[in-house]
């Protein structure tokens, strides 16, 4: 069973992958997709990319979710994983996840955990045990804790470029719509509660209440809820405004924005990009 490591970077960042890679083993390869906006970013390829285990596929985008779906474009493996350019593996890690799929054939999509520093507080508040996965209030998978069979997901399900950092309009939701896909998709999604990747502590679960969040926060409610996500909305808005974080209106506004162009926005989208 052999895994793809998806990696998504962008213009100065590329110089961070070397710190990514593990020695090569044959069950591993790499799928680097570089987004530049300059022709200049180009000299800044590290030399060890040249090696057979790594795939490097530039492109001049912008958007994270058009990095990634760049990246499963050239994936060719049996399972793939979603990375970022500030992550840390091991070869442990990695035997889990060929591991978890191996004896759990059922499994589509697997969700994993998070390794913080020892003096850092968990990532976030995950399920106890594995499991089918549920929506639960307070957990929401990140991208680095996904993998999946590509089988499952060619031509069936792709990051929907509306949402995630680099987007025109909003830069956040992008792992619970794709979730929801695969869901909807009639795919297996399952919790496993293994650590499979490092990554210091950070807060970006409390997230800063910008326009530009709200109006995320909207859309991915219209994706999941559908039109409740305009009374969702209303009483997120009134609790978050009590609780002085906000004004009422900034909150409506934006969020009821985003559900309005998520709305309008949906039919214009392929399920495969």
């Amino acid at each position: 069973m052999k895994l793809n490591i998806l990696i998504s970077t962008h213009n100065q960042k590329i110089a961070n992958i070397p710190l990514l890679l593990l020695p090569e083993r044959e069950d591993v390869s790499y799928v680097v997709s570089f987004q530049y906006t300059d022709d200049s970013m180009l000299a800044l390829i590290p030399e060890e990319f040249k090696r057979e285990d790594i795939k490097f596929t530039p492109v001049q985008t912008i958007g994270l979710c058009k990095n990634r779906n760049n990246a499963l474009l050239y994936a060719d493996g049996d399972i793939a994983l979603i990375a970022d350019d500030d992550v840390k593996y091991t070869n442990e890690y990695i035997d889990t996840i060929i591991d978890t799929f191996a004896n759990n054939p059922k499994t589509d999509v697997a969700l994993f955990k998070i390794k913080t520093r020892d003096e850092d507080p968990p990532m976030k508040r995950y399920p106890i045990s594995k499991g089918s996965y549920k929506v639960v209030k307070g957990y929401y998978p990140s991208s680095v804790e996904m993998a999946f069979r590509l089988s499952s997901i060619k031509d069936k399900v792709s990051f929907d470029e509306r949402f995630g950092l680099g987007s025109e309009y909003l830069n956040s939701g992008e792992e619970e719509v794709f979730i929801k896909d695969c869901i909807d998709n009639s795919l297996q999604v399952d919790f496993y509660p293994y650590y499979i990747v490092e990554h210091p502590y950070t807060s970006t679960g409390k997230k800063y209440l910008t326009p530009t969040s709200l109006r995320s926060r909207g859309a991915v409610s219209s994706y999941l809820h559908g039109f409740s996500a305009y009374l969702r909305m209303i009483k997120f808005s009134m609790f978050t405004a009590l609780r002085g974080r906000s004004n009422i209106f900034t909150l409506l506004k934006n969020t009821m924005w985003g559900v309005a162009y998520e709305r309008r926005t949906r039919k214009e989208r392929t399920s495969y990009e």
